[in-house]
């Protein structure tokens, strides 16, 4: 956890920016807040900034906002399709077709190295306390310059660029769309964060041991799995893979588990899994703790949200971080409410699954302010 706290005051800048340009554009307006886009907005901007202590500017609306997403957006196309028939990528590598893909990955991968050049050329000041993500990569190319060359620091220095901004957004939306259907949940969520005595931006040494936030996120991410596609394993060497009903698939098999099964698992979370409930995650006013123990490792069991074993997420301490304190912030501070709240949304499938028409609107609640958040005033 130790990179958390070294990584915790760029995630409060973005969070700052972020809640001042909200306030700017949408308070008391009447246009609404596209959620998924300013998530993305967020996700980006904070994940750059981890990297390499400077951002896109675009929740401040100083990049090419479409150039970049548009071309996220092809490659992820690209990979899904390439994934599920391989010869098509096979018989496309190099055409004419396959440069159209490259030519609409727009200004993202361009902007990404421009931004990692700067960084590397410029230095960057570090402390006990904030240090980025390329600071790292380059004192680990320093003790092992023949294994860290120049295309790994590039790898490690990008990779978290595209693994880590879109689930972030997904996630993000996701909380909010489930608690704008649950106002019941919202004032829950709020009471819990306004009884806890937070000052903002709220310090991950205390929200990540709050129950209800915990909770809330937990029960929006099994009721969204943020992957749309299956990661394909193997049965390794050895007596082979048996299963709960008593087959058993010999060394080399593929296989792969889909959250979209297991996080509606009526075995682990109950005959209501099709309800959004953050209840499930909390001891029940009856429950023994060794129930409850059990109970809550058969749901985490079955939760694929950071994914499991060996090839569960490098990243999730921080992404968990980067949400925990958003979400936190956003409802301390402001009343949401969605645009249509009975509206469904609409998911798009490539390699993830992202969402699309969740609209909302903001407003401050009673003694809460903008100052409130820059200053830290409780």
């Amino acid at each position: 956890m130790s990179n958390v706290t070294k990584s915790e005051s760029f995630i409060n800048e973005c969070i700052l920016q972020l809640v001042k340009t909200l306030d700017q554009e949408f308070r008391g307006k009447e246009k609404s807040l596209p959620v998924f886009t300013w998530m993305h907005f967020f996700a980006y901007d904070t994940i750059m900034k981890l990297t390499v202590s400077a951002d896109f500017g675009l929740i401040r609306g100083e990049a090419d906002r479409e150039g970049m997403f548009r071309g996220v957006d092809a490659a992820q196309t690209y990979r899904a399709m390439a994934a599920c028939m391989p010869w098509v990528h096979s018989l496309l590598k190099g055409s004419p077709i396959t440069k159209v893909f490259e030519k609409r990955m727009g200004s993202f991968p361009r902007r990404a190295r421009e931004l990692i050049q700067s960084r590397r050329a410029n230095g960057a000041a570090r402390t006990k306390d904030r240090e980025d993500l390329l600071s790292q990569i380059l004192d680990t190319q320093k003790k092992h310059p023949n294994v860290v060359d120049e295309l790994v620091v590039h790898g490690y220095a990008t990779t978290p660029l595209l693994a880590g901004a879109d689930t972030v957004t997904i996630g993000l939306t996701s909380v909010v769309y489930f608690v704008g259907k649950h106002p019941e949940v919202a004032a829950k969520l709020h009471a819990e964060l306004k009884s806890s005595g937070l000052q903002m931006p709220p310090p991950w040494a205390l929200i990540h041991k709050m129950p209800y936030l915990d909770a809330v996120i937990r029960e929006s991410f099994r009721c969204h799995p943020i992957g749309a596609m299956l990661s394909r394993r193997a049965v390794p060497p050895g007596p082979g893979l048996t299963l709960a009903d008593g087959h058993t698939l010999p060394p080399g098999t593929a296989v792969a588990v889909s959250g979209w099964s297991t996080h509606f698992d009526k075995d682990a979370y109950g005959d209501d899994v099709h309800d959004f409930k953050p209840e499930r995650w909390l001891k029940r006013p009856s429950e023994s703790d060794e129930d409850y123990a059990e109970r809550l490792h058969k749901m985490s069991k079955a939760d694929l949200t950071w994914g499991a074993g060996d090839r569960a997420c490098m990243g999730k301490n921080i992404a968990k971080c980067e949400m925990y304190k958003l979400i936190a912030t956003l409802y301390f501070i402001f009343d949401i409410q969605l645009v249509e709240p009975t509206k469904e949304w609409k998911i798009k499938e490539t390699v993830l699954a992202k969402q699309e028409g969740v609209e909302a609107r903001i407003t401050f609640r009673p003694g809460a302010s903008l100052d409130q958040l820059v200053w830290g005033d409780a």
